[in-house]
């Protein structure tokens, strides 16, 4: 999977949650700057790589997103 699928996929994660990406990065320790530089666009043809700490990061607190989610789902 490449850098550019996995930040699309963050993204998509983040708005089934209803969470800007800026809050996940926040959790995450990764600066919403950083990550936009990680993303190809008309502006940025060619990103900065992101390092797997950092995405690791960034999926864990979507993940925790999601659980959260969940529970409150599930409580209610």
């Amino acid at each position: 999977m490449d850098q550019q699928t996995i930040i699309s996929e963050f993204e998509a994660r983040a708005r089934a949650v209803g969470k800007p990406m800026s809050d996940i990065c926040a959790s995450a320790g990764v600066h919403p700057t950083t990550f936009s530089r990680w993303k190809r666009t008309e502006k940025n043809p060619e990103p900065v790589g992101a390092t797997l700490a950092s995405l690791s990061r960034i999926d864990a607190a979507l993940t925790a997103a999601e659980s959260v989610l969940s529970n409150d789902r599930d409580a209610a």
